[in-house]
């Protein structure tokens, strides 16, 4: 079932303690001067943003032609063998909106650079937490269908991270439109707004979603996205 979600910039909003330890900074070392400076961006962020998300669920055992997209991804990703054990899967994209963007770049544009770039970093992290409330929406559709949940997590995984080619979003953008909230796709297969994200999430047990790290392309990996995601998975 295809079904779109509009949502509440303040459910996704990060919180202070949230952006100091997305910029690695001590809580008990903060000036207050960029105290007031957080404060600013979330309330802006919370004003601004325009959240919106899309799901619709595929049958795990089409994901295969879906992954191998235009044959670029690392050999030995843990993706498929993650969707392969599944309880159940969908496709998943959500974006911000275009506000925020336009709000950082009118910032630094008028000489307010700090402000502009704490906005971004507060709207990289909610884009972050995007993705989690995406997946309790999917945790909650699951439910509400009867199936047997009390065991089962929800993560999602994107095109660019852990072997699965960037590339990958041609095929994903294919399958799912994602147009119709406003998400848009270029030549470089980067999405349009930026503060978007797009992937799959897996319904299955929390063994089912954890890998050691060290695969071939784990040392080129500058995010350690997949490492900060199963945290707050096991927290969650």
């Amino acid at each position: 079932m295809r079904k779109v979600y509009e949502l509440d910039g303040r459910d996704i909003a990060p919180t202070p303690m949230e952006i100091l330890l997305w910029q690695k900074m001590p809580e008990h070392s903060v000036p207050p001067g960029i105290a007031r400076l957080m404060n600013h961006a979330i309330e802006l962020f919370q004003d601004l943003a325009q959240p919106r998300g899309l799901v619709e669920g595929f049958g795990i055992a089409d994901f295969p032609d879906i992954y191998k997209g235009k044959g670029m991804n690392a050999p030995d990703g843990p993706i498929p063998s993650i969707v392969a054990r599944a309880d159940a899967a969908a496709f998943m994209a959500a974006t911000m909106g275009d506000t925020l963007s336009e709000k950082c770049s009118e910032l630094f544009a008028h000489g307010r650079a700090a402000l502009g770039y704490m906005l971004n970093v507060v709207s990289s992290i909610a884009s972050e937490l995007l993705g989690r409330r995406m997946c309790h929406i999917f945790l909650e559709r699951l439910r509400s269908k009867s199936h047997e949940v009390n065991d089962i997590k929800v993560q999602y995984y994107c095109p660019g991270h852990c072997g699965w080619h960037i590339s990958g979003q041609e095929k994903l953008f294919t399958a799912l439109c994602p147009d119709e909230i406003g998400i848009l796709l270029d030549a470089n297969w980067v999405m349009r707004p930026f503060k978007s994200i797009s992937g799959i999430m897996v319904a299955a047990p929390i063994e089912t979603h954890r890998f050691t790290w060290g695969f071939s392309f784990c040392p080129q990996c500058m995010e350690l996205k997949c490492v900060e995601r199963l945290k707050l998975l096991e927290a969650d």
